[in-house]
C-alpha cells in the first residue's frame, strides 16, 4: 500500500495552518476513498444477493398473494354475500389488485382490476392519472417559476419532464447571463470576477504542473527498453487517468511514490492551491458516496437498498440478508397455510368485517403521513 502523503515535523505545533489543512485534507480524502471502495463492493454484493437470494423468494410470495386475490374475486362473482359486504369485498379486491398489477401484470389480474374499477382498465386509469399529473405540474410550475408550457407538451413521464424543465432553465440562465454581460459592472464586481478567474487559472495550473512533471519523467515514447516501455505505458495510463479526473490526491501520491517530494518546503502559494484542490475533491467524494448510498432508493422518503442491506455498526451485510431471507421464508410458509381460507366464506366474511373497521378508523383519523410513507 502506498505511503499516505503527509507533511511531517518532529513537533506538530511547528506546522503552519496551511500545512495542517493539507494534512487533514489528505487524511480525509484517504478515508473517503476507502469508504467509497467499500460501499461499491457492498453494492455489487447486494445486487448479486438480491438477484439470487431475495427475488426468487419474493416472486414466490407474490404468486401466493395474487392467488389470494383470485380466490376472493371468485367468491365475489358467486354473489354469496349481502350487497354491503360484497361492495366492501370489491373495494378490498381492488386495493390488493392495484398494488400488484403495475409490477406483475397478467390477463387474469387485469380482468379482476377492471371488474372492481367500474370497467375501467388499468391502462386507462394510468393514462388518466398521467394526464391529470401533467396538468397539475404545468399549473404548479407556471405559478412557482413563471414557466410557460406548450399546450401539447407531455410531462407525464418523469424523464420527459426533467428534460423539458432543464431546457427551460438553461434558456432562462442564458438569457440572464446575456443581460448580466450587457449590464455595466462596478469596480468591485470586476475585481471579484478577476480574482475568481485568476484562482481558477492557478488551480488548473497547479494540477497541470504536477501532471507535466510526471509526464516528462515517465512518458513511454522516450524509453528504448521494451520492458520498461511497457511498464511506463501502464504508469502513464494511471497518471493521465488521475489528471483527467482532477484527482489531485492520486497525482500527489503518484508523484510521491515515483519521484519523492519535499512538501515541508513547498511554497505557500503552491500549498494554498493544493489545499483548495483537495477541498474540492473532498466535496466531490462526499457527493459520490451519497449517490452510492442511495442505491435502490425508489422514493425520497423511502430507504435505499444500501441502507436496508449494507453493513453498519450493528450488523454485517451477510447477517442482514440472512434475516431477510428467513423473514420471507416465514411469510411464504404462513401465506401457504392461510391460502385455503380465502376460499372459505366464513373466513372471508371475517376479512370483510376487519377491512371495514380499518377503513372506518382511517376515516376518523384523517390524513396521516405514515400511511403515505408506508406505501413507498
Amino acid at each position: 500500500m502506498s505511503e499516505l502523503i503527509q507533511i511531517k515535523s518532529e513537533n506538530s505545533a511547528v506546522l503552519s495552518k496551511l500545512q495542517k489543512q493539507f494534512n487533514s485534507s489528505i487524511q480525509k480524502i484517504n478515508n473517503l476513498k476507502n469508504l467509497a471502495v467499500f460501499i461499491k463492493q457492498e453494492v455489487e454484493q447486494i445486487q448479486i444477493k438480491i438477484s439470487t437470494d431475495i427475488l426468487p423468494l419474493e416472486q414466490k410470495l407474490i404468486a401466493i398473494q395474487i392467488k389470494e386475490i383470485i380466490h376472493l374475486d371468485s367468491l365475489y362473482q358467486e354473489n354469496y354475500f349481502k350487497k354491503r359486504d360484497n361492495e366492501t369485498l370489491s373495494a378490498m379486491i381492488f386495493e390488493r389488485a392495484n398494488s400488484y398489477i403495475g409490477r406483475f401484470p397478467s390477463e387474469e389480474l387485469s380482468a379482476i382490476f377492471s371488474r372492481h374499477n367500474d370497467g375501467v382498465s388499468y391502462e386507462e386509469l394510468v393514462n388518466q392519472v398521467n394526464n391529470d399529473t401533467s396538468e397539475t405540474i404545468k399549473d404548479s410550475f407556471s405559478s412557482m417559476f413563471g414557466m410557460e408550457f406548450d399546450e401539447d407538451i407531455d410531462l407525464s413521464d418523469p424523464e420527459k419532464f426533467q428534460a423539458y424543465f432543464d431546457q427551460q432553465i438553461d434558456a432562462d440562465n442564458a438569457d440572464y447571463e446575456t443581460r448580466k454581460a450587457n449590464k455595466t459592472k462596478s469596480a468591485k464586481q470586476q475585481e471579484r470576477e478577476e480574482k475568481k478567474r485568476q484562482d481558477e487559472k492557478n488551480l488548473n495550473r497547479t494540477s497541470r504542473q504536477i501532471y507535466m512533471e510526471l509526464v516528462k519523467q515517465f512518458h513511454p515514447d522516450r524509453e528504448k527498453d521494451e520492458l520498461e516501455k511497457e511498464k511506463k505505458t501502464l504508469l502513464m495510463h494511471r497518471i493521465t487517468e488521475a489528471y483527467e479526473k482532477d484527482d489531485l490526491f492520486d497525482l500527489l501520491r503518484l508523484r510521491l511514490d515515483l519521484m519523492g517530494t519535499d512538501f515541508e518546503h513547498s511554497k505557500n502559494d503552491n500549498l494554498k492551491y493544493y489545499v483548495k484542490l483537495l477541498k474540492q475533491q473532498i466535496v466531490e467524494l462526499e457527493n459520490e458516496i451519497a449517490e452510492l448510498q442511495s442505491f435502490g432508493q425508489t422514493s425520497f422518503f423511502g430507504p435505499s437498498l444500501y441502507e436496508r442491506f449494507g453493513s453498519d455498526s450493528y450488523q454485517t451485510l451477510e447477517t442482514k440478508f440472512k434475516k431477510e431471507v428467513a423473514a420471507i421464508k416465514k411469510a411464504i410458509k404462513e401465506s401457504e397455510k392461510q391460502l385455503p381460507f380465502y376460499r372459505d366464506y366464513t373466513q372471508v366474511k371475517y376479512l370483510i368485517d376487519s377491512y371495514r373497521q380499518e377503513q372506518k378508523y382511517k376515516n376518523r383519523r384523517g390524513f396521516d403521513l405514515n400511511d403515505v410513507l408506508g406505501r413507498m
